[in-house]
């Protein structure tokens, strides 16, 4: 496995600017949280740019979890509906603008689940089906399979892919990254390691525009 940016990557798949073709998948959850833990966003713009520098990219897939009132209700039990609404239109306006700039994006509801042992509702949203799904229907129109997500679940995603002789590309949180993924994979690129390239700077004049309540999220 090559633990460098650009690894030996076979020239044969390479469209008319000598780059090869990549589809990108996202599970955003992996990536919130290391990046919560490590206070810092992620600029999607320059995501995006950092990536069509190395490759011609086919796709960008997105897949990330929303709040329920309930499921909110639950996170913020001191916060009000309109607190809720204000998080959701946000959140909206966020899709859209990722949808703007080319992404495919998949959200569905987080799932409430009662522990009645911890007296408490837990939350759960995994993508794992719905990127297997897409990475394995859109096999033919890439080269490159690039996973920004350390969730050693993909392991068999990304065995499976390599066995139809395209390269594998992990993009993961160091802490966050699953072993066995990261053997299955041809490459690995760390977050840290690009941090300069793709982090969101932000004005306090921008920051302060969201909700101190919400500021969890």
């Amino acid at each position: 496995m090559h633990n460098t940016f650009f690894g030996d990557m076979d020239m044969e798949n390479q469209d008319n600017n000598g780059q090869l073709r990549a589809s990108i998948f996202i599970d955003f959850s992996n990536f919130h949280y290391y990046l919560k833990k490590n206070g810092w966003k992620i600029d999607w713009e320059k995501f995006k740019a950092f990536l069509c520098n190395l490759y011609s990219v086919s796709a960008i897939y997105y897949y990330e979890g929303t709040l329920s009132k309930g499921a909110y209700s639950d996170i913020f039990p001191e916060n009000t509906l309109a607190d809720f609404l204000f998080m959701k239109q946000a959140k909206e306006r966020y899709l859209k603008f990722l949808r703007n700039n080319g992404f495919i994006v998949r959200k569905k509801l987080i799932n409430r689940v009662f522990d009645s042992k911890e007296g408490k509702y837990k939350h759960k949203c995994n993508f794992d089906v719905e990127l297997t799904i897409d990475a394995i229907d859109t096999v033919d129109s890439y080269d490159v399979f690039v996973l920004c997500s350390g969730d050693g679940d993909f392991q068999k995603l990304a065995k499976y892919i390599k066995g139809k002789h395209k390269k594998v590309i992990v993009i993961a949180g160091k802490k966050r990254l699953s072993n066995d993924l990261k053997k299955a994979s041809n490459q690995v690129i760390f977050l840290k390691d690009i941090k300069c390239k793709i982090c969101k700077i932000e004005s306090p004049a921008v920051a302060g525009l969201i909700s101190p309540r919400n500021s969890r999220l």
